[in-house]
């Protein structure tokens, strides 16, 4: 006869939650965002894409100033994140063992 687990097994749970790695690439992700946002809104607070968007605008490569902001945050997002990785693998890494005499 077989028998159904229950919602509360310790199998479900362990399939719910996230590892180590998962935790890690979410925090990762989650802080590199804040960065992020708050270096888009320094930067841009001192930078007019004004000027920018009219030079770019004839070539099709930027429509708007919208789009300017949009690629400015995704730079300053896969900046903070190479970052936050690097630290987070740093802060993972044991120890080295040291020599025994």
């Amino acid at each position: 006869m077989l028998h159904k687990s229950s919602p509360d097994s310790d199998d479900v749970t362990q399939r719910g939650e996230l590892g180590l790695r998962g935790r890690l690439a979410f925090t990762v992700a989650w802080c590199s965002f804040l960065a992020a946002s708050i270096a888009t809104l320094v930067f841009f607070a001192f930078v007019d894409p004004a000027p920018i968007v009219a030079v770019l605008q004839p070539t099709g490569a930027l429509q708007s100033r919208t789009a300017l902001y949009s690629l400015g945050f995704f730079f300053f997002w896969i900046v903070s994140a190479v970052s936050a990785a690097l630290t987070a693998s740093l802060l993972c890494t044991p120890p080295a063992s040291s020599p025994r005499s």
